[in-house]
């Protein structure tokens, strides 16, 4: 077996390096929260909040809405002017018609043109919801800031 010996000395002749990691584990009991130093398990941690700061500023807070141009409200409103008769006609066959011809709209507009309310105070249920469906598909130019119309319909 000279064999073997020759190979476990040269097995012992290389160096060996051993890492040797500390565990930090313990088994025993945590402290129960009883005036102990440092939060334990059993209670909720409380941190003081941390004040952040956004990477990017917050955007610009709208100022107060304009009113749109006559001009933008007309040729809006001269998209919708059959739809808006056809929501008149209905509301006459439905069970409460309407008791009056005359009918406000107030729209809100964002800053794209797209509308995002609309109130109306016709006194038909069927009429004041159709006139805010078609009043929602009306074209309005994009007018760069929060924008209101009020326009009066008449019917007759």
């Amino acid at each position: 077996m000279v064999l073997g010996v020759d190979v476990r000395a040269r097995l012992a002749a290389l160096p060996v390096f051993v890492l040797v990691i500390p565990l930090r584990c313990s088994l025993v009991a945590p402290l129960r929260d009883s005036g102990a130093i440092g939060p334990s398990a059993a209670s909720p941690k409380h941190e003081e909040p941390i004040e952040r700061i956004a990477a990017v500023p917050p955007p610009a807070r709208p100022g107060p809405p304009i009113a749109l141009a006559d001009e933008a409200v007309v040729k809006a409103m001269d998209v919708g002017q059959q739809a808006f008769l056809h929501c008149w006609t209905r509301a006459q066959r439905s069970d409460l018609p309407p008791t009056s011809g005359k009918v406000r709209l107030h729209f809100e507009l964002d800053e794209q043109g797209r509308v995002t309310a609309v109130s109306n105070d016709s006194d038909s249920p069927s009429l004041s919801r159709c006139l805010a469906v078609v009043a929602r598909r009306l074209p309005f130019p994009a007018p760069g800031q929060p924008a209101v119309v009020d326009v009066p319909l008449m019917f007759r």
